[in-house]
Order: structure tokens, then sequence, then C-alpha cells
């Protein structure tokens, strides 16, 4: 099943595709069916290849760090009546399912290698790839630390920098989070304490003296990097009588065009004390990356909010299935030996895709090539050449030349 989501699916067909039977699509969609519908294939058996994944690709990178993204996303089914257990998440109309997800990043290039935690949250509770049974729904910070505790406790031999967005600006949450490495964006308006008193951090990233390191790309221009960073106390205007409070690091981040015109600025907070300031902004812009493995879910992969299952249960089945897809992908993405630098321009051209020059090889373009080659292997096990002259024979007919 995991091969049969090695594709880039359209909306109007995101269905589970059938690689081989080819004289049997109907039992192959049957079989799908029931094992997304079966309540004896339980999400932690289901998510342990993620699981093993993760562990194997974090051993094998350079660093002694592992980054962790944590984010939200929205799950849209406003037209799926069939699904009676959906949320209404925000608005009236913004009504589904919602994914918590957790993506694990090379600490060295910020690559993703395999997901680190999935939640899926319905009517019937939040369901999770390390429980057999729903459990109790809980507020987004109180979500967050529960999934962190549980992810620090697994034995991944590696130190975790868990990075989050500015979701995650809450004051009494990182000071729960003792023991954890955390690097998450501060809102400008949120106050720290800074030389015994308390301040914004926008009035205090005008304070920090930030200093040049280098020319990055932003939206497709060059773009000049300036970081600064300064100590601070995690302590809000508001808890005037905290003692105690720990000691974290303040880094501003701030791109700017060669006209000295502000581009982008971000405030963010760590208490990662072992690495510079540049090394903080560069582990927060790789974030970027759990962005990009929803567009894969929702949009460029995967289509997940078109697909027909009627229930959050089978939902997240074929969830973990197709993570288990993507991790395929991206461990083939990742991989710099001889065979795959070969391997990847070739599934890129079989993948149909137009890709920029200045990054050939995408995640999506990968995904599709894949589902190529993999239809191409199973036409060359089941099909002699002969067979195969004789189609394009006939096939050239239609052209009015040789194909």
């Amino acid at each position: 099943m995991i091969k049969d989501h090695l594709n880039v699916a359209p909306k109007l067909a995101q269905g589970v595709k059938a690689i081989s039977h080819h004289q049997s699509a109907w039992a192959n969609t049957q079989a799908a069916w029931r094992f997304l519908d079966n309540d004896s294939v339980g999400y932690v058996q289901l998510n342990l290849p993620l699981m093993q994944a993760a562990r194997q690709e974090l051993a094998a990178s350079e660093s002694s760090y592992g980054l962790v993204a944590h984010d939200w996303c929205r799950n849209n089914y406003l037209g799926h009546d069939c699904k009676l257990d959906r949320i209404q998440m925000s608005h009236d109309k913004d009504v589904g399912y919602e994914l918590f997800a957790s993506l694990l990043l090379n600490a060295n290039t910020g690559q993703p290698l395999a997901p680190l935690g999935l939640d899926l949250k319905a009517k019937q509770g939040t369901f999770r790839c390390r429980d057999m049974e729903p459990q109790e729904p809980m507020p987004h910070l109180e979500q967050l630390v529960d999934r962190i505790e549980w992810q620090e406790s697994l034995p991944l031999q590696k130190t975790l920098i868990h990075i989050i967005d500015r979701e995650a600006d809450s004051a009494p949450h990182l000071r729960q989070l003792t023991g954890v490495k955390w690097l998450t964006r501060g809102k400008k308006n949120t106050s720290v304490k800074y030389d015994n008193e308390f301040i914004s951090l926008e009035k205090l990233a005008a304070k920090v003296k930030s200093e040049v390191k280098g020319v990055v790309d932003f939206k497709g221009k060059e773009a000049y990097l300036f970081v600064g960073e300064a100590e601070v106390v995690l302590q809000r205007k508001s808890e005037r009588g905290l003692v105690n409070a720990p000691t974290v690091r303040f880094v501003v981040s701030t791109l700017c065009n060669e006209k000295g015109e502000q581009l982008a600025q971000w405030f963010l907070l760590s208490n990662v004390a072992d690495v510079d300031a540049l090394t903080l902004a560069t582990w927060y812009y790789w974030r970027w990356s759990i962005e990009s493995w929803f567009k894969v879910l929702k949009g460029h992969g995967f289509q997940i909010e078109h697909w027909q299952q009627e229930t959050a249960p089978r939902i997240f089945r074929r969830l973990i299935v197709s993570s288990m897809a993507c991790v395929l992908t991206w461990k083939l993405y990742n991989d710099n030996s001889p065979e795959a630098e070969k391997l990847k321009p070739f599934l890129i051209k079989l993948s149909g895709r137009l890709t920029k020059r200045s990054k050939p090889i995408t995640h999506p373009a990968l995904l599709a090539g894949l589902w190529v080659f993999l239809q191409l292997t199973e036409v060359l096990n089941n099909y002699s050449n002969e067979e195969i002259e004789m189609y394009k024979s006939a096939m050239s007919s239609y052209f009015g030349q040789s194909v």
C-alpha cells in the first residue's frame, strides 16, 4: 500500500492507486478499503515503520542534534457530509479534522527525515499514533507539551531541539519544559525582562546590535541576513511577582535588500546555549520544512482534503501510510551517493515536471517520478518486449510518427 501512495494525485482522482494486479484493480480498491476500515489495524503498530525510520535516519546524521518542527494543520471537509465525525475548527465553514504533526529534521541540512508524532482531532476525540484509542482533546499548548515530553522519552540517542512558531510564545508553558531544548518565534509585543526592565521584543530588537552574516535567498531574490542577540529573562510584565524565572537567549534575525530596506524580521527565543545565534536563526528558517510537507499532503501530492474515506480513523490510517511514502521520497532526496545522484534526474524526467534551474530536484517531482517508474517496472515485469513493440507500433499510427 505504501507503493500505491508513491504518487501525486489530482483532486478528481485522489483514491488509492493500484500498481500491480492490472486485471483486478477493483479487488485492489476493495482491499485498501478493508485495510483502512479494519479496527484491528492499530495506530501504534502502523506507526512503527515511521518510528524505526526516525531512529535510523537520526543515527545516520553527523550532528549531535535532531531538530523537531511542530505545527497544526486544518483539513477542511466542508462538502463531505458523509463524514459525521467532523469538528468545527474556527468559523462555521471550517469543518473537518485538525492534524497536529511533528517532523524530524537533519540539524546539519534542515532536510526532513521522518514524522515524529501524528495526532488527528475529530468528534470522537484525538487519535494519536502512540495510542490505541482516541484521547480527550487538549488545548494546543498543552498538547504540545505532552507531545514533547513523550518525544523526550524516546530512545533516540541525540539531543532534540523543538522548534515551534509564534503559537508557542507562552512563558508559563516554555518554563514548564524543564530539561528540554526549545526554539520558538516570539510575538513583537511580547515582553521580557532585559537589564531589570520589562520591554517588548520589537523595542528590544531596535537596541540589539546586529551583524551581517551573509546573503540568502528570499522569495527568489538575494537578501542580506543580519543577526544579533541578547540575554533576557523569560518573564512577562504581568508576572512581576515571579521569582527564579529562567534566563534565555533572544535572537533577532533581519533580512534587508541592497538598499537597506527591511524585508522581514523574526524575534526568536531559545534556551539552547551551545550554538551561535546564526545557527539558531538557520534552524528556525528550516522549520518551514513542515509547512512544505503539509503542502505535499494537501495540494502538491496527496490531496488529503479530497479523500473519500468517511471517518477519522480511516483518514488517520491512510495519513500514516502516506507519511511512509513521504519518508521514502525524503530518503532518496537526501541520498548523495553516485547511484542516487543519477537516479534523481531520471525520475524528474519521468515525472514530466518543469522545475527551476536553481532547484532542479523537488519532493513533489520526485514523488511523481517514482510513481511513473514503479508503473514502468510493473509493465516490464508483466509484458514481453514483443508485446511492448506491438503497442508502440500501434501508437505510432495515431501520432503519425514513431513513438
